[in-house]
């Protein structure tokens, strides 16, 4: 049997149960790995990659072409034992293996392969693993620690499965890190990083409107580089409560998160608006007002050039006209090739030569 084609959604599965904004705060204490192999890459681009997060942060990132585990965001600056990131690189290699040799074993089509690997600390510090993954982007297999066997319905579970027990000591690694080297990384990166997690940067925000359908604008309420990813956004109209519209929310590059919120409005009641956030970063929930529309400088700063350029042309003419009235050749002209205002002599040239 062959796995269905992915919806549009479908490879989000896995996504949805790394820690995101609307889960950080359940699951703040945990070490995901989420690994992801494609059978038919595009041209130049990975077939395997990987990223590591701690609590809501992403913390590493892996792919095949570059074949190194590299921090991310303000990890970059943790204080980690030097050959911490050699074997971060031996262990996702060892994964991308996996991967692509599963891959292989499936038959002819386009596949793609997650996991979900890792731990999460209960409320009494007891370590519970995480091995989920999904083919396709549906959720067809899980791995049992205590069992040490893949599980699932699929006919893929087996034919993935009896791959993976082919390679030497694959179950023993996999327990071995579930059930001991993630917890004890988790616990290594809170001690050294805690700091990290404990980081509070409030938003920056902006309220713009564009016109919508007739009659009608949209106001979006955007907020840049904060962090915690908890925030919420709602609008307000003449100090009561207006809703808090349609927007999305996500990380950035940097580890901090961004997010919007758009609600449409009747044309000529945008100033009635403004958006109301509140966030960790802020010691008070933060009111932003309708941006208005900057009066354009451009035409008072031309006008302005425009008549300095005009009384220096009047200048330099007055003084031409008079230079030549006296019979003295324009001040540009050069009569020798020594004479000021020459040409710069050319490359290679001496500086005596003729131009």
């Amino acid at each position: 049997m062959r796995a269905p084609w992915p919806q549009p959604w479908g490879l989000g599965l896995l996504l949805l149960l790394l820690p995101g904004p609307l889960r950080a705060a359940e699951s703040h204490l945990s070490l995901l790995y989420h690994f992801t192999a494609v059978s038919s890459p595009a041209p130049e681009t990975p077939a395997f990659w990987a990223s590591g997060w701690l609590g809501p942060q992403q913390y590493l990132s892996y792919n095949n072409l570059r074949a190194q585990a590299e921090p991310c965001g303000a990890w970059v600056w943790e204080n980690q034992v030097s050959w911490y990131w050699e074997k971060e690189t031996t262990d996702l290699r060892n994964k991308e293996k996996l991967f692509l040799e599963a891959l292989k074993a499936l038959e002819e089509g386009s596949y793609t392969l997650q996991g979900l690997l890792g731990c999460e600390l209960g409320p009494d510090n007891a370590s519970v693993p995480v091995a989920k993954f999904a083919l396709n982007g549906e959720d067809f297999m899980v791995f049992d620690p205590k069992r040490g066997i893949w599980d699932g319905d699929w006919p893929e579970t087996l034919t993935i499965s009896m791959r993976w027990m082919q390679q030497p000591d694959t179950v023993n690694k996999e327990k071995t890190f579930l059930l001991y080297s993630c917890p004890q990384r988790l616990l290594g990166h809170l001690e050294r990083g805690r700091g990290n997690l404990e980081w509070k940067e409030p938003p920056s925000m902006r309220l713009k409107a564009r016109p919508g359908s007739p009659g009608f604008s949209v106001l979006t309420c955007s907020a840049f580089s904060f962090y915690p990813p908890e925030l919420q956004l709602r609008f307000l109209r003449n100090g009561l409560a207006a809703g808090s519209g349609e927007g999305d929310h996500g990380p950035n590059g940097d580890g901090s998160f961004h997010a919007w919120s758009s609600l449409t409005v009747r044309s000529g009641d945008e100033h009635h608006y403004c958006c109301l956030v509140q966030h960790a970063g802020l010691a008070q929930p933060l009111t932003v007002e309708l941006e208005s529309p900057a009066k354009s400088s451009v035409p008072a700063i031309g006008i302005v050039v425009g008549l300095l350029l005009l009384m220096a042309a009047a200048a330099g003419g007055a003084l031409l006209w008079r230079r030549m009235r006296n019979g003295l050749p324009a001040p540009w002209i050069s009569l020798r090739g020594d004479d000021i205002g020459a040409l710069l002599p050319t490359p290679g040239l001496p500086k005596d030569a003729d131009s």
